[in-house]
């Protein structure tokens, strides 16, 4: 088993070094859960879960992508699966709210280690969208990249908005389809749920360009440099 994880590591190093960073937010989280025995923060290990399947979902569509270009309906299947997964990468950061319940002793302390959560979960889901940026371009263009890109996330603004505030997750879309639907008609009429939208979408975007612009001049680095 460690043999096998070792081996997909030394293959995949950037997935290498973001379960790193995962892992170094969970000794964080069992170190404080060692020294103050309390269980208060245990939910962020299963948030950092949820946060890994866009990524992984989308390194078995892009492999079978590789293999065999899919019917164009299946395509839209498969980003349709992993926009509804993908809102649980950003939400971390959201948990930063628990942190007014946190002694003032414990306060830096529990920021930083919520902080290492959320940039596990922003890197992941990141490097999601730039495996996702990088398919649709390979089947279409960029400007259809990018249109999909903008418009992945203001709906996942909306959609950590759902989940913070009304309490939603993935999955509900198939046991409470109704309820949800209720919920986001209900979202879609609150002056906050739609200032949080733009917010957070705009932040998502400028982080995402940004990590795209660096991806692209070191992989042009590394190109001039073996050329």
């Amino acid at each position: 088993m460690l043999e096998t994880l070792l081996r997909y590591f030394k293959g995949n190093h950037k997935i290498a070094l973001l379960a790193l960073v995962s892992a170094s937010s969970l000794i964080l989280l069992f170190f404080r859960i060692l020294t103050t025995r309390h269980l208060g923060f245990a939910f962020l290990p299963w948030n950092l879960f949820l946060a890994w399947i866009p990524l992984f979902y989308m390194k078995w569509v892009w492999q079978k992508e590789l293999s065999k270009p899919q019917p164009v309906w299946l395509l839209a299947i498969h980003l349709s699966i992993w926009l509804l997964f993908f809102p649980n990468a950003p939400y971390i950061i959201t948990d930063l709210l628990h942190l007014k319940a946190t002694p003032d002793y414990m306060i830096w302390f529990d920021a930083l280690m919520i902080f290492t959560f959320a940039v596990s979960g922003f890197l992941t889901g990141l490097y999601s969208i730039r495996i996702v940026h990088r398919l649709i371009t390979s089947r279409f263009n960029q400007q259809a990249a990018w249109f999909f890109v903008a418009g992945s996330m203001f709906l996942s603004g909306f959609g950590v908005f759902l989940g913070r505030y009304g309490r939603w997750n993935s999955w509900d879309i198939i046991t409470q389809p109704m309820s949800l639907a209720r919920g986001i008609l209900y979202s879609m009429k609150d002056p906050f749920a739609i200032k949080h939208t733009f917010t957070f979408s705009f932040v998502l975007m400028l982080l995402y360009f940004a990590f795209h612009i660096f991806a692209e001049l070191n992989r042009n680095e590394s190109t001039h440099k073996y050329s």
